[in-house]
């Protein structure tokens, strides 16, 4: 087993479990109105939370008073507990934490931070800035800066835009296939069949930029088409690799590539980043070459289709059960990095680690076929209000299944690996999420810290 990430708490977090349970007690966004209770009323108690947008108080104005009291009483808690500032007639979340990680099996220390501005104009946003940074003594880099508009004011687009430069010094590459064999002896100094303490790592270099046109079409339908750049650069990571003895560099290795995606999506979730009820279906596809610029580097020509269907059910006013299930075919010259993330509008690493499988080691398994399923009971444990931020603590208990193969007619129930564990969510301010997982496998067992729920 290795070791898991030991973290350096920050204040804030701390500070969370000090604070007053809020359950029945009455705030100025959480109290209950009676049917008596007049709109100006209402209204009135909102100013103590913050001004809400003109397109609410119109809408609030047209309705009968009572009907109106429920809306604008449910718009001050959806207010109240993301709203940092008011600046004229917009209401402001910010959000953001320093990071300090130390990992134990590589004895290196991470440090950074993450922050988050967005526009509560209306929900689920107008616009989320998001801007991250760490490094670690080792030489790790990650650096992106994101932004998402949902809806262009008075259109029915909306934007996103990425842009980022990785440098990861423990990407894994076992080889491909459901059956691979991973042989910790080969990293341990002390065995005999000792190869290179980074036998199974190597070095991958990746910036990139990509701008998504959106197109909400009707009801929860939505689409999205988009365009990216990249370039990847690959190279050992010890003095021997994995990748080179297993003969990869036969095969498309890095390269410069363009690529396009297309999507279709149905989201019903009653929010995009804390859901609790609904459902979230995506179809992408995604193609990626650079066949255009081929006489200058190794051709990259593959494409990708993604099916994600994620469900969301209330069980009790407290627990919640969340599925995803996730189905991903690779065809065409596919280069290494690629076997080592799964696509869509949201990209992460797979299959293995924190956003997939928990219970094995990052990027595990790899092939052209990938099978994902997460399961979680989420338990609202507490919430409150500490010097006016709104906490949120979960537990959860999950269970993750997954497997791949060279072809769809391999897939089978029995080839699945499975992993099981329990979680802790701190959620901040209704729109930042910070997650701890320990989780155990067959191979060893893995404790992962998260900004973003797994789905």
């Amino acid at each position: 087993m290795r070791p898991g990430l030991i973290l350096v708490w920050w204040l804030p977090l701390i500070a969370a479990c000090l604070g007053r349970p809020l359950f029945g007690e009455a705030t100025s966004a959480d109290s209950t109105t009676t049917d008596s209770t007049s709109a100006q009323e209402s209204r009135s108690r909102l100013e103590k939370v913050g001004r809400l947008p003109d397109s609410i108080v119109g809408a609030v104005s047209k309705a009968n008073p009572v009907a109106a009291t429920s809306q604008t009483v449910d718009m001050a808690k959806w207010i109240a507990r993301r709203k940092q500032l008011s600046i004229g007639e917009h209401n402001f979340g910010f959000t953001g934490l320093p990071i300090v990680i130390y990992t134990p099996s590589s004895k290196t220390w991470s440090y950074g931070a993450r922050v988050q501005w967005a526009d509560y104009e209306r929900p689920p946003y107008r616009y989320k800035l998001t801007f991250s940074w760490v490094r670690s003594t080792e030489g790790r880099l990650s650096l992106f800066g994101r932004l998402k508009v949902p809806q262009i004011s008075g259109t029915g687009f909306g934007v996103r835009l990425l842009v980022a430069t990785n440098r990861d010094v423990r990407a894994r590459y076992y080889g491909l296939g459901n059956d691979t064999a991973f042989d910790p002896n080969l990293e341990d100094p002390n065995h005999s069949d000792f190869i290179d303490e980074n036998y199974y790592f190597y070095v991958l270099e990746r910036p990139r930029a990509i701008m998504s046109l959106l197109r909400h079409v009707h009801g929860p339908v939505s689409m999205s088409v988009g365009f990216g750049l990249e370039r990847s650069q690959i190279e050992p990571r010890g003095a021997r690799s994995f990748y080179l003895d297993d003969g990869a560099r036969e095969g498309v290795i890095d390269g410069v590539t363009g690529f396009l995606s297309a999507t279709l999506q149905w989201d019903s979730r009653d929010d995009p980043t804390i859901p609790k009820r609904g459902a979230f279906h995506e179809w992408s596809y995604e193609t990626s070459r650079n066949s255009l610029i081929g006489l200058f580097f190794e051709e990259i020509d593959f494409d990708r289709y993604t099916l994600t269907d994620s469900r969301y059910y209330d069980i009790t006013e407290r627990l919640n059960l969340a599925n995803r299930v996730i189905f991903e075919a690779l065809k065409g010259s596919v280069p290494l990095y690629a076997f080592g993330e799964i696509g869509g509008s949201r990209r992460f690493k797979g299959v293995g680690g924190g956003d997939t499988l928990r219970g094995f080691d990052s990027q595990r398994f790899a092939d052209n076929i990938r099978a994902i399923t997460n399961t979680e009971f989420r338990y609202r444990l507490h919430n409150q209000r500490l010097k006016k931020q709104w906490l949120e603590w979960t537990a959860v208990f999950f269970l993750d299944g997954g497997q791949v193969s060279p072809g769809v007619s391999d897939l089978s129930m029995a080839g699945n690996h499975w992993s099981s564990g329990l979680g802790l969510r701190l959620y901040w301010n209704a729109d930042f999420v910070i997650r701890m997982d320990l989780a155990f496998g067959s191979e060893q067992g893995n404790a992962s810290f998260k900004y973003r729920n797994i789905f």
